[in-house]
This record gives C-alpha cells, sequence and structure tokens, in this order.
C-alpha cells in the first residue's frame, strides 16, 4: 500500500490500526447480516468464553443457506460481553443482539452449543428459554463436543489409565519447566541419530490434548528412556526412576500404542466433525462408523492389536490386557451413549442406501414425523403435498444412483426440495 499511497507517521500507531480495523469489520457485518437476514432459516452456535481480564462473553456464530444458494455456509456474528452467566442473562443477551440488527427469531430452527446444562438444561438452560419464544426450535450438542466428553469420560474409568495420565503430565512438566533439561534430551537424540518433538500437555477443555499428548509421548519413548537410564546411573533421580520403572511396564507399552491407535481414530473422526458443510446425517454416519470400527477392532472374540503391541504380548506371555480392553469398552459405551442409533431415524429418509433401490412406501412414515415436527417453519401445512413432492423426489434420486451418479449429488437435490 505505501508504494501508492503516503501514509502519514500517526497513522502508523496501532490506535489507527485498531480504527481502521474497525471500519473494515463494519463493512463485513454489514453483508454477513443482510444475507442472514434475508435467508430462509439459520441455526445459531453459541459457546461462552473468558477474556484475558476474565470477564465473561457469548461468542455466536451463524450457519445459513444465503438466498439462491445450494451451500450452507458459517459465519462470526460477533461476541456480546455478560453481565451474568446464567440462562436468563444469556437469552437477554441473544434476544438484544437480534433486536439490535434486525434479525427476525422465528427464523431461528436450531441453536448448538456445548452440553453445559446452562445451555441445553431441559427446563432452565438457554435452549429452553429461547424455545419459549421459538416453539419450532431444536436443540444440538455439539457433536465434536459430544466425542472429546465420552474419551474424557472413559478415561476416567479405568486406574491403568489414570496411572498413564499422570505419568504424561509428570514427563511434561519435567521438561516444559527446565531448558536444561529440555536441552540435554534434544543432545542425547542427536547422539542416537532418534528423533525427538516437544512433550504435549494435556487439557481439560481442548479437544484432541490427549491425543497431542500421546502421540508426542509414544514417538519420544525411545530418547526418553535413554535419558532417564543415564540421570538414574548419574544421580539415581527419583522422577526418572518412575519414569523408567513405568516405560519398561510391558504393560504400560502395550497400553501406550493402543491408545495412540485409538485416540488417532478419535482425532481423525473430530477432524471429520469440524468440516464445512457437513449435515447432520453424515456427522452421525461417521461416528457410528468409527463406534463399529472400534467394536470390530478391540471388542470382538478376537482383539486385533497393532505389531507393536503384539510383539510385546508376544514376548511377555500372561499380559493382563483387560484394563485396556476395558478402557476402549468404556469408550465405546460413551461414544454410543452420546451417538444413539436412532438418534437421526426420521431422516434416514434422505438416506441414499435406502433411496437407491426404495418401495413407494420407503421414507413415507419418517416425512409425516418429520412434518409434525417442523410445522412451525414449513412454507405449507399441506403433508399430502408434501408427501407428494417427496415421491417425486426419492425416485428421481433413485435413478440417478442407479446411473452412477455420485450420491453427493443428493445433497443438492435435497435442498432444491
Amino acid at each position: 500500500m505505501g508504494k501508492y499511497v503516503s501514509i502519514p507517521d500517526s497513522w502508523r500507531s496501532k490506535n489507527y490500526a485498531f480504527e481502521f480495523v474497525e471500519a473494515i469489520n463494519k463493512v463485513v457485518v454489514k453483508n454477513i447480516l443482510t444475507e442472514l437476514r434475508v435467508a430462509s432459516f439459520h441455526t445459531l452456535i453459541v459457546d461462552e468464553s473468558t477474556d484475558i481480564t476474565v470477564h465473561k462473553m457469548l461468542i455466536l456464530y451463524f450457519k445459513f443457506r444465503p438466498v439462491n444458494s445450494l451451500l450452507y455456509k458459517t459465519v462470526f456474528g460477533g461476541i456480546i460481553q455478560l453481565t451474568a452467566c446464567d440462562a436468563s442473562a444469556l437469552e437477554a443477551a441473544i434476544t438484544q443482539y437480534y433486536t439490535e440488527h434486525q434479525l427476525d427469531m422465528n427464523r431461528m430452527v436450531m441453536i448448538t452449543s456445548d452440553g453445559a446444562s446452562v445451555m441445553l438444561g431441559r427446563r432452565k438452560g438457554l435452549a429452553a428459554l429461547l424455545k419459549a419464544k421459538v416453539p419450532h426450535l431444536v436443540e444440538q450438542h455439539c457433536v465434536a463436543h459430544r466425542e472429546d466428553l465420552a474419551l474424557s469420560d472413559a478415561w476416567k474409568d479405568v486406574n491403568l489409565f489414570k496411572n498413564i495420565e499422570v505419568l504424561l503430565r509428570t514427563v511434561y512438566t519435567l521438561f516444559s519447566r527446565s531448558s536444561v533439561k529440555k536441552g540435554a534430551l534434544e543432545e542425547l537424540a542427536n547422539v542416537h541419530d532418534m528423533d525427538v518433538i516437544s512433550f504435549r500437555p494435556i487439557h481439560e477443555v481442548r479437544w484432541l490434548s490427549r491425543h497431542f499428548a500421546v502421540s508426542a509421548f509414544v514417538r519420544n519413548l525411545d530418547v526418553l528412556a535413554a535419558y532417564c537410564e543415564e540421570q538414574v546411573q548419574d544421580c539415581n533421580d527419583p522422577v526418572c526412576c518412575y519414569i523408567l520403572k513405568s516405560l519398561r511396564d510391558p504393560l504400560y507399552q502395550v497400553a501406550l500404542y493402543t491408545v495412540n491407535d485409538v485416540l488417532t481414530e478419535l482425532a481423525n473422526l473430530s477432524m471429520l466433525l469440524q468440516r464445512s458443510n457437513l449435515s447432520s446425517i453424515e456427522a452421525h454416519q461417521f461416528c457410528i462408523s468409527k463406534i463399529r470400527k472400534l467394536e470390530a477392532q478391540y471388542l470382538s472374540e478376537d482383539v486385533y492389536w497393532n505389531d507393536k503391541a503384539k510383539k510385546i504380548l508376544n514376548e511377555n506371555v500372561g499380559i493382563d490386557t483387560r484394563q485396556i480392553t476395558q478402557f476402549i469398552r468404556s469408550v465405546w459405551d460413551h461414544l454410543n451413549v452420546r451417538f444413539p442409533g436412532d438418534e437421526l431415524q426420521f431422516w434416514s429418509a434422505f438416506d441414499h442406501t435406502g433411496l437407491k433401490n426404495c418401495a413407494f412406501e420407503f421414507g413415507v412414515k419418517e416425512i409425516k414425523e418429520l412434518c409434525g415436527k417442523y410445522k412451525d417453519v414449513l412454507q405449507t401445512t399441506n403433508e399430502e403435498s408434501i408427501i407428494t413432492q417427496y415421491n417425486d423426489f426419492k425416485f428421481q434420486i433413485s435413478e440417478k444412483l442407479k446411473s452412477g451418479s455420485h450420491p453427493a449429488l443428493i445433497a443438492s437435490e435435497v435442498l432444491a426440495l
């Protein structure tokens, strides 16, 4: 910009920079809200946060389909300063936001948030209070957050993994608080021609933190063992003695290699759940497929360990792996509770696997249920008209699938319905 415009020195201050950003922001927000106002419906995504001064804030996002577009978009709506953090204060803040920006609350068809009671409490949560104003509103517990909660709860169910968490936290603390020890570890890795990466902390409020922590730990196992052996020989360091004893335990080794695989699977699932334009049906299918994969690999009659775990088990006959399978069973149970198989049963009317060779009655019952559920937002009250449109739609999609059209085309057909 400096090549074409002469900028006064006073304009280079950070205060002017903030003013420029604010001016740009007003234009961007104006365009976003203009699109949002004319959209038929939208989803409100909310989350609480705390700034550096420990002031509570409410962060708003909107997901909607612009007029004359077949693609949904998710946009940042703004940050609201809160005077209180109870559901009534949140509801009042959102209502005021909608009023100030001339948004129609009746076009809100879904609210998505974490599973905190203040958000999704059945009687006095934010969703319940908004439902009193918007009867057709549907609440949704964020799928990525549900997955993370399932893992956190399962981790606390098994003593072995509580002990592994203590080990992970101990190692992270040992090297994160001492640049000397971290340098010695890196030097040892260079001498032995080993790779070393930084150990990662476990955060209770950060998605994937256990995956990152275990992944880094497993990658550093060999160099960490070599470092602890040196420290035990040189000064009998008690912390290194504890770490080395754990690293030499075959059960810990099998558990670490196995849980690293499981966490990698769940991390991949979490990334899928954060994709843009992800539909509720796709999210649910991803979760169910991962649940079934875990069951087939670890919870069937034969357990399919990875190669490293299998080698350790063959070399150390008699290792009791019940706590490991108990952990995986607990993860599986928690995922099943949070992603029940019948959660989207009514939307099965749009499942391409059933549409391909559908009978005339396929999906009609589900469509009637959906008509009743969303009667307040449908543009017609004639249920028979909707069923007629659906029957035409499903046989058109059926023919497209039989002719080899990609299932992804169904999305645009559904949106045009």
